[in-house]
């Protein structure tokens, strides 16, 4: 998912070309399995892609991302991995391109060993102690056994799951969800949340305001540092910010978040966060 900047010149934007011909320039924000979400001189569009015909981006390693995600779908293994090497190629550190690599290697685990379940979502509370409920966007997750890989691995009732190896899990079944979730025992899978995280003034006394330091990376506006307040209200140094008392960050300078940070010091401050995990797939709950 492309964050943190818009742009200020069409030529520089990518281009959507649809199945009626015609074409759009902008830049593609969200990607999900039924829709993209696109910035625009107009404001962001939600464009369906069963209306699409061809994505070209303006950076040529997404193009190879984007191509390999497509091809992944469609059952061409051959040619996804082929495309992800050649984006990682063109951008070595670029961790989304090698989270689809990794997501390629682990759906190629499962079908050597025909690895499959009858009910994902019953399954997934067997063995992850994970009880998903479904929502207008991400799956969230409704209860988590004590005691369970899912509670000892740190996810949290009112967690949704974001995405899977960096693949969107939004506007998902429930059992598409529980099914990316699970696995072979003892392979990893790399999980990202969205939490909703409340850093409030004088929790903790005699703690300077706001206990925590942002910066922007290339994801976009991330924790990068944790002080006291900041470790009491649960964030840790990595976090992505995607939201500040309910503002996305999107589009949101480095500078401009931080005087919006400072400025909530007397009322505290709602952050939306996503965070990474590395999962080992469990045999069962404890």
């Amino acid at each position: 998912m492309v964050v943190g900047l818009g742009f200020a010149a069409p030529a520089q934007a990518d281009e959507i070309y649809f199945t009626s011909g015609r074409t759009l320039k902008g830049l593609v924000v969200e990607e999900h399995l039924d829709r993209l979400l696109i910035s625009t001189v107009d404001g962001e569009q939600v464009i369906w892609r069963h209306d699409v015909d061809q994505v070209f981006f303006d950076d040529p390693e997404r193009n190879y991302l984007y191509l390999g995600n497509e091809a992944l779908a469609s059952g061409d293994v051959n040619s996804a991995l082929t495309l992800y090497q050649r984006a990682i190629q063109l951008n070595p550190s670029w961790e989304e391109a090698r989270d689809a690599l990794r997501r390629l290697d682990d759906r190629q685990r499962r079908m050597t060993g025909a690895w499959a379940v009858e009910d994902p979502v019953r399954a997934l509370q067997a063995t992850w102690g994970l009880t998903l409920s479904a929502t207008e966007d991400y799956p969230v997750i409704a209860a988590v056994t004590p005691q369970s890989a899912s509670a000892q691995g740190g996810m949290a009732v009112g967690d949704a799951v974001a995405a899977i190896w960096g693949e969107s899990m939004g506007y998902r079944s429930l059992a598409q969800v529980a099914e990316r979730l699970l696995g072979p025992a003892g392979t990893d899978v790399k999980v990202t949340i969205r939490r909703e995280v409340a850093v409030r003034p004088g929790t903790v006394p005699n703690t300077p305001w706001p206990g925590f330091g942002v910066t922007m990376a290339p994801d976009g506006l991330t924790i990068s540092e944790v002080g006291v307040l900041g470790t009491a209200a649960g964030l840790q140094a990595g976090d992505l910010v995607v939201a500040l008392d309910g503002q996305p960050t999107r589009y949101l300078p480095l500078g401009q978040a931080r005087a919006a940070i400072d400025k909530a010091r007397t009322a505290g401050l709602q952050l939306r966060i996503h965070r990474h995990f590395l999962m080992h797939r469990p045999t069962s709950s404890s």
